[in-house]
């Protein structure tokens, strides 16, 4: 069993109950302190799952497992490990000074290089999760695949790939101009 696998639940019970606590007993700073933990989670489960190649995941659509290795895999580590790190940074800024954070947040949508930040962003984690679905498919066990449903999910990784190109195109030149 992997380290990440023994630390998920815990991990998940110990931050929400951090976040409820500070909620019932009006203490906020647990509030940073319970998105932090949740976030290094997230940098730990990224890096475990790009170092090893291997992640499964729940298809609630069509509920079946889809097992990534390779490739898509240490793609969605990528993806886990940079929402962690963003995670981890808001939480560690509220800690410092809180209410910062959050206003730095608001603030990107006042402005259009804030926007085209925003864009950029999206269009990042849209890419990934577009390849992730071009080269792996559908991602279902063999017995489980047909050529119709990998046809299905890897033309919406396309698409997502095309939209997500469209969102960087107009976030660097919302950033440049």
């Amino acid at each position: 069993m992997r380290l990440v696998d023994k630390l998920a639940v815990p991990a998940i019970i110990i931050a929400g109950g951090m976040i409820y606590a500070a909620e019932e007993f009006n203490l906020p700073c647990l509030v940073p302190l319970g998105m932090g933990l949740f976030g290094l989670f997230a940098i730990i489960l990224g890096i475990e799952t790009f170092t090893s190649g291997r992640i499964e995941m729940f298809n609630r659509l069509y509920s079946r497992r889809e097992h990534f290795s390779g490739v898509p895999a240490r793609l969605f580590g990528v993806i886990i490990f940079f929402f962690g790190a963003g995670v981890t940074l808001y939480a560690f800024f509220e800690w410092i000074q809180p209410g910062t954070a959050g206003k730095s947040l608001a603030g990107l949508v006042g402005s259009s290089r804030g926007w085209g930040i925003l864009l950029i962003t999206f269009g990042f984690f849209t890419l990934l999760f577009g390849l992730i679905r071009l080269i792996a498919g559908s991602a279902h066990r063999p017995e489980e695949r047909s050529g119709q449903v990998d046809f299905g999910y890897r033309t919406r990784g396309l698409v997502n790939i095309v939209i997500a190109i469209v969102l960087l195109v107009a976030g660097m030149w919302l950033v440049l101009k």
